[in-house]
């Protein structure tokens, strides 16, 4: 029941941050003027400030889109006008394409995410102020109540999606299945662990096949989880759980504090398709976490390696947070199952899976100095070209920092990126508690690898990011990123993003 109840809440914020929407601002949209300024008899106008770029407002009464404006400027500023008279729900779509293929947040003042206008509303401005994100909560809430303006009534929680919008909308649906994961802990009991996650249609889950660190591990049954409207799902009995979907269903990142104190950061893969030994050839370039029990044992790399036939896997590059270059040239072999799990010979700690789409592989193991790695590697497509513009969207972002005994933190959060590079930085959250980053500067090559020009902050606590020591990468699909960074304490981060 209680998953049922965090879906409904969610999809009510949706309705209201739709709502508030479509009301005013940059961007304009309008049931009744034409996209005149200036409200008309019978009509009031919403506006308001959002992250994202566009707002739908739908009448509740027929579960139809009323109007529709996109957000522009800086701050992104929408408007729309609206008949009195009626009842509306608001969604914040973020990350629009073809198809409503966007991220929908239904917008909530508290419980309410149905808004009467009345009469009493005729030519007034609604102004819902900024409308933020909730991550934990998958909706979106304005700064300024509309219940406070003239002529605007609470009108209770209508759940529904519109027919409109159903094709950008997670379900249940898309978390049931079976998943394989890989995750790796920086603290508690550190090291890295994998396992299969079954999750029945009601979202009742469980965590079977699970190893860490090379040893058996208790199953976690009757796990229950919450999906949302956005592709945030949550574990309704852990409140440490968070993860977000890819937007094709087939990949999911999380952040979570561990049955054993540790702070660790999963990466599940969506069973299904058909896998072949040619599968693995190729160019990879690979991001790597190792945890360590302190900053000399830990530390991230990055690199370059091939995979040719019958399955030999050469590294041809590599940059480390201590400058050891002496993997390259250094090989293994390795093996594709039809299932898409990959391991390697003479090496029993060595696995990892495939994407459905063939372009990512995640794997863990026990390195020669018997400490831990979660590597996640990205195939490299001669015939797909990248500039900084592909980065422009909002990004949720999942991270787990080693190597920092003052910050053995995972947090995630929204990084929101324009056509330039500059990011911002929305609703941070760290095992510890919210915190804030400041904006940074990014660049993407023509290879999809992406540098930081500029300071941030780091993933956990306050300490800025070392720019010189971050390496990011888009995959094919140009809708995941991933990264690792030194921060400004000596903490090393690897972080996964989903467009």
């Amino acid at each position: 029941m209680k998953g049922k109840k965090l879906i409904k809440g969610l999809l009510f914020i949706a309705g209201m941050a739709l709502t508030l929407a479509a009301c005013g601002g940059g961007g304009g949209g309008t049931v009744a003027d034409g996209g005149a300024t200036g409200a008309i008899a019978g009509t009031a106008t919403i506006q308001g400030q959002v992250s994202g770029t566009v707002v739908i407002a739908v009448d509740d009464d027929t579960n139809l889109e009323a109007a529709r404006a996109a957000a522009t400027g800086t701050p992104k500023t929408f408007s729309m006008t609206l008949p009195t008279g009626e009842n509306y729900r608001f969604y914040l779509m973020e990350n629009e394409g073809p198809g409503d293929a966007g991220r929908i947040y239904p917008v909530y003042m508290g419980s309410t995410n149905v808004f009467q206008l009345t009469n009493a509303a005729n030519s007034q401005t609604i102004n819902l102020g900024m409308v933020t994100l909730d991550f934990t909560k998958g909706s979106a809430a304005p700064a300024n109540n509309p219940m406070g303006f003239p002529g605007v009534i609470a009108g209770g929680e209508n759940p529904s999606i519109p027919p409109s919008l159903s094709g950008a909308v997670f379900s249940m649906g898309d978390l049931q299945g079976t998943w394989d994961f890989n995750s790796l802990a920086t603290s508690g009991m550190f090291g890295w662990m994998q396992g299969v996650l079954s999750v029945d249609n009601t979202g009742m889950g469980a965590m079977t096949s699970l190893v860490r660190n090379g040893m058996s591990w208790p199953s976690m049954d009757n796990v229950p989880f919450a999906m949302f409207p956005s592709g945030i799902v949550r574990m309704d009995n852990d409140n440490t759980f968070h993860a977000i979907l890819s937007k094709d269903k087939t990949m999911m990142a999380a952040t979570w504090t561990d049955n054993t104190g540790g702070s660790a950061l999963m990466i599940f893969r969506k069973q299904g398709g058909a896998y072949a030994q040619s599968d693995l050839y190729g160019t990879w370039n690979f991001h790597r976490l190792t945890a360590g029990s302190d900053n000399t044992t830990s530390g991230w790399a990055f690199g370059t390696m091939t995979m040719s036939s019958p399955g030999t896997a050469t590294i041809t590059a590599v940059q480390t947070s201590n400058n050891n270059m002496s993997e390259v040239g250094s090989s293994f072999f390795v093996s594709m199952g039809g299932n898409g799990i990959v391991t390697s010979s003479g090496d029993n700690t060595f696995h990892g899976v495939m994407s459905q789409d063939k372009n990512m592989m995640v794997l863990t193991k026990t390195n020669a100095s018997g400490h831990y790695d979660l590597m996640v590697l990205m195939r490299s497509d001669t015939g797909v070209s990248y500039n900084t513009t592909d980065l422009t969207g909002d990004w949720m972002q999942h991270g787990v920092v080693s190597g920092d005994p003052n910050d053995t933190n995972w947090n995630f959060g929204q990084m929101v990126m324009d056509s330039t590079g500059q990011a911002t930085f929305n609703g941070m959250m760290g095992r510890t508690g919210a915190f804030s980053m400041q904006p940074g500067t990014f660049a993407m090559n023509s290879s999809g690898v992406i540098s930081m020009g500029g300071m941030g902050m780091d993933g956990g606590m306050t300490n800025q990011m070392t720019a010189q020591a971050y390496s990011g990468l888009m995959n094919p699909a140009k809708n995941i990123m991933v990264a690792t960074y030194t921060d400004g304490n000596g903490g090393y981060q690897l972080g996964i993003g989903m467009k």
